[in-house]
């Protein structure tokens, strides 16, 4: 028997309790998809008291608990159990994970707890595409499969179709050559299946991996079948194919018994690798100002991605990436001392947000002294750190790239790829960037928005430090995120120190929606063919909305998400008191402090207004397509704490109401507050700092790839460089460039 803390089981106590672990065989195991059930009978139900059972699904890593307490209505004659699992479906289908099933028998007098594996363990164990169920269908893209284990545990996977496809295959797959020859792609690989016999390999697909989207190219394929395994060469020409921003995945085809299975290519070689994370010459240029190019994704598989290509993307840069990596290795010593942290926001052009003012903290209070912040020279906002330019670093400039390589702590409301050129998916900072440490400030409040999938701890964008702002919501990081306690730090947000009320007495609206992930880098055409665009066109040229404004003598002022600045020229509205922003234009903080109203629909800026105890509208047009393509951790229609509108005149209506009684918020809103907020102080930023320091530990920089390279002869490095100038035709002149711009850099 093993000791542990039972807490689950009774979370309102602390008591140790001894755990039998044990396998009970179950049969029988039918679905009911429609009705989300499901059923299977206990073989040794006759020596268990059912009605002291509870059903528990465990996920495997983070090892979050679903319980069901077994009653007589989910008990039938003859040991059959009958459980519904469409709330655990509608709680946990968003989550990419595995889940085992258990049936647990509550703590008797002896202070002892069994656990019981449940399975079908008295049988054979199947082949692996054999031991997986019908799928329950999610609101959203995953679908939720029950499986048999490969030891015949009963457990559950979530995931989406193409993944689920390509995991019930057992096989071992190398990529063994991979070559783009401007628009040719060649390719070989070597496919074995563990268990198959029989089976047929189709065509090679390329599918755009986007979540509402369904486009793929097909592509015939060449077979050598071996004894035991097969090869298979492919060889497509991508130049007259549309494309789509941005990723775009290849799958074999595989037709076994009838049934297609798509298995992700993957695997690729040691020397597939060197050439695609190293060779620019790896890719082809299209005549609208695109290219494309091949990487390797989190997972190990090969992908392309399509996008328009920008200045940084150059053979220059490559070479400056190098070089700055080259004067790290020989000055690490000195780096390595500093300790540098470097803070930075969007797509490094803004400074506005928590990663701003938890910077300006710092740097006002001295805090930190190689504590730096990283923003592009053009950006509107660089006038904001005028004050403090000697700690301010030119994005892409050279001083940045070996601040970069030399960094011990990125501190941003940002996912590390936005101090990088976010969508670069190669090169030697690209792959630096995977081993810094994170402290994340957060954007806004993780409540309206699920977002789990990109920060998870387990995903390539898992962060060090987590910021939150209530326990209410670091339940939501511990319990979807999958980080410690100690993970995460409860403070508040870096901005809200700022916040104070500039609206004096003028009444201000200000309409500000989110983005949808389901439409992102759509062309113009498609984007204003949405129901999004509609919307809101007819909102800002509303006759009524109008009327309103000029009755209670009203501004309207619309800022759009950055994600679709690109759209803003199709905005526009002929009412006076309308303003239409450009991003940029004038600072998110201020336009919440001198609002008197926010008209949003699933954004974070909510928590801000209400933080403010400023009254928020919901306007949530497309909420079915939100709950399919994204997902709240809320209860949008018992814990939102704003009106929730679903139509035009319905929204009007309410801001008439808002506008009648002077924009005063809601008691039924304003009573849940101290659910959201554990501050509401100016000392954010000072907590923030404080946990930092405490927590040094855990965002200590483990030895990588770096160290070791220190190890080498710097000559060599020299050498390499030398020739990969005279490989490129690097001209003299330009060393002398290079040369120049070193001098002018200030360390």
């Amino acid at each position: 028997m093993k000791k542990i803390k039972y807490s689950q089981m009774l979370p309102t106590t602390k008591i140790d309790y001894s755990v039998v672990k044990e396998k009970l065989s179950i049969s029988d195991i039918l679905l009911d998809i429609k009705e989300e059930k499901i059923t299977f009978k206990i073989k040794k139900y006759k020596f268990l008291d059912l009605l002291n059972l509870q059903l528990v699904i465990q996920e495997r890593r983070s090892k979050i608990r679903w319980i069901k307490k077994l009653t007589s209505n989910s008990i039938k004659s003859n040991g059959v159990i009958v459980i519904n699992v469409g709330q655990f479906i509608q709680k946990y289908s968003h989550m990419v994970s595995r889940w085992d099933f258990y049936l647990i028998e509550e703590c008797n007098d002896l202070g002892v707890i069994k656990e019981y594996r449940i399975g079908l363990f008295d049988r054979d164990v199947q082949f692996k595409h054999m031991r997986y169920f019908q799928s329950f269908v999610s609101e959203g893209t995953n679908l939720v499969t029950p499986y048999l284990t490969t030891k015949n545990g009963f457990s559950l996977v979530i995931k989406n179709y193409l993944n689920l496809s390509n995991e019930k295959l057992s096989f071992r797959m190398k990529l063994l050559k991979f070559n783009m020859n401007n628009s040719t792609i060649t390719g070989h690989l070597k496919l074995k299946f563990l268990e198959l016999k029989s089976y047929e390999i189709k065509s090679l697909l390329l599918i755009y991996r986007n979540k509402n989207e369904n486009i793929k190219y097909e592509f015939q394929i060449n077979e050598v079948r071996k004894k035991n395994y097969s090869s298979v060469y492919f060889c497509l020409d991508i130049s007259n194919l549309l494309f789509e921003n941005y990723y775009w995945d290849f799958y074999l085809v595989i037709q076994v018994d009838g049934e297609e299975f798509f298995l992700r290519i993957k695997n690729p070689s040691f020397k597939v690798k060197k050439k695609i994370n190293h060779s620019i010459r790896q890719s082809y240029t299209y005549d609208n100002g695109y290219w494309i190019y091949p990487y390797i994704t989190a997972v190990n598989s090969i992908a392309l991605i399509y996008k328009e290509k920008e200045k940084y993307e150059s053979e220059f840069y490559r070479f400056k990436e190098r070089l700055a990596y080259l004067f790290y290795i020989i000055f690490k010593f000195y780096f390595d001392r500093k300790k540098i942290w470097l803070a930075f926001e969007k797509f490094s052009e803004s400074a506005q947000d928590n990663a701003y003012f938890f910077f300006k903290y710092c740097y006002e209070h001295n805090k930190k002294d190689s504590f730096y912040y990283i923003i592009k020279k053009d950006s509107s906002d660089y006038k904001n750190l005028f004050e403090m330019d000697d700690k301010v670093i030119e994005y892409m400039s050279f001083k940045y790239m070996v601040y970069l390589y030399a960094a011990k702590l990125l501190i941003s409301s940002e996912s590390k790829g936005h101090v990088y050129n976010i969508r670069a998916q190669r090169g030697r900072i690209k792959q630096s960037l995977k081993r810094k440490k994170l402290v994340f400030l957060q954007h806004g409040v993780i409540g309206l928005k699920k977002v789990d999938h990109i920060f998870k701890k387990t995903s390539s964008n898992a962060v060090n430090l987590f910021v939150v702002s209530s326990n209410y919501e670091k339940s939501i990081i511990r319990d979807n995120f999958g980080y410690k306690d100690e993970e995460i730090i409860l403070t508040g947000l870096s901005r809200w120190d700022q916040l104070t009320d500039k609206s004096c007495g003028k009444k201000t609206i200000l309409l500000m929606p989110t983005w949808r992930s389901w439409m992102d880098d759509w062309t113009e055409e498609k984007f204003i063919k949405t129901e999004y665009y509609r919307q809101y066109t007819s909102l800002l040229n509303s006759l009524e909305l109008e009327r309103i404004l000029v009755k209670y003598d009203i501004e309207l002022n619309f800022y759009i998400h950055p994600k679709f600045k690109a759209y803003i020229s199709k905005f526009s509205s002929a009412n006076k008191r309308v303003k239409v922003y450009k991003y940029g234009e004038e600072k998110v903080n201020e336009l919440l402090m001198s609002s008197s109203l926010l008209v949003t629909d699933y954004s974070s800026v909510a928590w801000d207004m209400y933080y403010q105890k400023k009254p928020v509208i919901f306007y949530q047009f497309d909420y079915e397509d939100y709950k399919k393509y994204q997902g709240s951790y809320l209860n949008m229609e018992k814990e939102i704490f704003g009106d929730r509108v679903f139509s035009l005149s319905g929204l009007l209506t309410i801001i008439n109401e808002y506008a009648v009684r002077g924009f005063k918020e809601k008691k039924e809103f304003a009573d849940k507050r101290n659910n959201y907020f554990a501050y509401i102080d100016s000392k954010n930023s000072e907590r923030i700092f404080e946990n930092i320091i405490q927590r040094q530990d855990l965002l200590k920089r483990r030895v990588d790839y770096d160290n070791y390279l220190i190890k080498l002869n710097s000559n060599k490095l020299i050498h390499k460089l030398w020739q990969y100038m005279k490989r490129n035709s690097l001209t003299s002149k330009l060393a002398l460039n290079i040369k120049s711009a070193l001098l002018k850099e200030k360390f």
